[in-house]
């Protein structure tokens, strides 16, 4: 067996993600209130995280577009307060940047960055995320040959589109492929459902889900990462 192609998970495999978020989505409400005060009338910032999750409801094919979600949640807050629609999309597009620049202010988990450096040397790298982490932004995006995202397929993980994405722009086979990502259904499973090879980050100690069938292989530090791909070849 010999892998040719890693696909990565980023969120909460590379790094972990939650207070990263968080982090974000107080910056961007407060930028929200500093150029439209009104909007503290209307939503608190836990107000806007339930208004974002109707409008993900609402608009199903919106669920995966999350950077756009984030946006025009913020863009519909604001003609809320009777702002007109420039005005509102101008205010919505600045506390959008904010979030950007807050969500790729972020600290890899000890011994990605070193791991990350060593493969590249030896696979072509792709990206595999849910998320809108921007590779650029965060500084990796020199150490990866793809980046596909649930934005630009359009259809999250666990779906097969990102997969395959990574497959036919290499032109290889899912067993010439191994998946690398923390979460047990949209990664692990989705994967090795298509034939990859799948290697669990599970760095956060999480509980495998008793449903699935137990991971081949994991690891619980990104140390152990090279050595443990190298028992694959």
């Amino acid at each position: 067996m010999t892998i040719q192609v890693l696909t990565f998970d980023l969120d909460n495999t590379l790094w972990e993600t939650d207070p990263v978020i968080i982090r974000a989505e107080q910056a961007s409400y407060h930028k929200l209130l500093h150029l439209c005060p009104r909007v503290a009338d209307l939503y608190t910032l836990e107000g806007v995280r339930e208004y974002k999750g109707q409008l993900a409801e609402c608009y199903p094919t919106l669920a995966p577009q999350i950077s756009r979600l984030r946006y025009e949640t913020l863009r519909r807050i604001v003609l809320q307060t009777g702002a007109d629609p420039d005005k509102a999309a101008s205010i919505a597009t600045a506390a959008f940047d904010t979030f950007m620049e807050e969500r790729s202010n972020l600290t890899l988990f000890d011994g990605a960055l070193d791991a990350l450096k060593q493969l590249a040397q030896h696979f072509p790298l792709i990206a595999l995320t849910n998320g809108n982490a921007s590779l650029q932004a965060v500084g990796l995006d020199h150490l990866f040959c793809a980046h596909f995202s649930a934005e630009n397929v359009g259809a999250a993980k666990p779906e097969p589109d990102m997969f395959q994405a990574a497959l036919e722009h290499q032109n290889v086979q899912p067993h010439q492929c191994l998946h690398i990502g923390d979460h047990p259904h949209q990664d692990v499973d989705a994967a090795r459902q298509l034939g990859f090879h799948t290697l669990w980050v599970n760095v956060l100690g999480q509980a495998w889900p008793d449903e699935l069938a137990a991971p081949s292989h994991q690891i619980q530090h990104l140390k152990e990462l090279v050595s443990a791909i190298n028992t694959y070849q």
